[in-house]
């Protein structure tokens, strides 16, 4: 581990399991991922974790360990295999550091080599559950929240954060480095004559994503409040694509000010999330965290891509609600 390594992948090598070959190029802004199509190497990152958080967690599949260096599913596989023999229920691999069960195991059971290697994902699961807690960078606590929640997944009971539901496939809208191109010029309220934008409400008629229409590509959305999918926390600022016709939805309401509706967020098949956003992390942060994605926006002109304020949207969505 190198002093210059990205501060997401000190902290998994030193507190959980390094990270993957791959995701440590992109974290490190190894210059291949710094392209004009991929934006920067964090960028890309995020696009990777979203192959995970697309996919439902399953007890029975343990390609989420894909995301760490040589983890090995066999160790966890004999864990769960082998624990009736010890009169425990592992039923499933994620949070074993929450199982009531396997805590009580670890505490009285007589030493064997079952119990060692059970401790041992324990407590590999244990330092992974708060790690953003050890993070100083804005952009490193995105990240380890995660990759937690690929392998920790959380409950929308348990955050009390809205539950987006997944596609079953990817809709065919892109997740190309200019995407924020529009969402900044809505955020201002440069609106393009032909242009809509769609607000998904919660059960409370709360705005929770924007989307914009006729502008880019279509059916393209940004969350405006943090939301949960297929177990992972997604923060404010994510992007996300849908696939659905409007005619077809018969509980929305014209917006106030600009062309478009409201929409209740479960009144369509689902989501899919893309990436997250430039606007996911603070402004003062944005150039550090997104280095060549950021300066892409710059050089091309974007609508104040350093000063623009993820709160400017929600603005925007709720002046439609009013």
């Amino acid at each position: 581990m190198a002093d210059k390594d990205h501060e997401v992948l000190q902290l998994f090598t030193s507190r959980v399991h390094p990270l993957s070959v791959k995701l440590s190029e992109m974290l490190n802004e190894h210059y291949s991922h710094q392209s004009e199509r991929r934006g920067c190497g964090y960028t890309q990152a995020t696009r990777v974790l979203a192959e995970y958080v697309n996919t439902t967690r399953d007890v029975a599949d343990y390609q989420d360990l894909k995301l760490f260096e040589t983890w090995e599913a066999k160790n966890l596989r004999q864990l769960k295999d082998q624990s009736s023999s010890y009169q425990l229920e592992v039923d499933d691999w994620h949070n074993l550091d929450q199982n009531l069960q396997v805590q009580q195991f670890l505490a009285h059971a007589p030493d064997s080599d079952y119990k060692q290697q059970l401790q041992a994902e324990y407590q590999r699961q244990k330092a992974l559950r708060g790690l953003s807690q050890h993070a100083q960078l804005e952009e490193s606590k995105l990240i380890c929240d995660l990759i937690e929640d690929v392998i920790l997944p959380k409950t929308r009971d348990g955050t009390g954060v809205v539950e987006l539901k997944n596609r079953s496939e990817k809709p065919k809208v892109g997740s190309c480095p200019m995407a924020e191109n529009f969402f900044l010029k809505i955020a201002h309220r440069r609106v393009l004559r032909q242009g809509e934008i769609n607000i998904f409400i919660d059960e409370q008629g709360e705005p929770l994503l924007m989307e914009k229409m006729n502008m880019g590509d279509n059916h393209s959305c940004i969350s405006l409040r943090p939301v949960i999918m297929n177990g992972v926390r997604l923060p404010a600022g994510s992007l996300f694509s849908v696939d659905y016709d409007i005619t077809q939805i018969a509980q929305k309401i014209p917006n106030q000010e600009y062309s478009g509706y409201i929409i209740p967020h479960n009144a369509i098949d689902g989501f899919w999330f893309l990436r997250l956003t430039t606007l996911a992390v603070s402004p003062v942060h944005r150039k550090r965290a997104f280095s060549t994605h950021f300066e892409q926006q710059v050089a091309n002109g974007l609508f104040s891509p350093g000063t623009t304020e993820l709160q400017q949207l929600m603005d925007v969505a709720l002046a439609q609600l009013e």
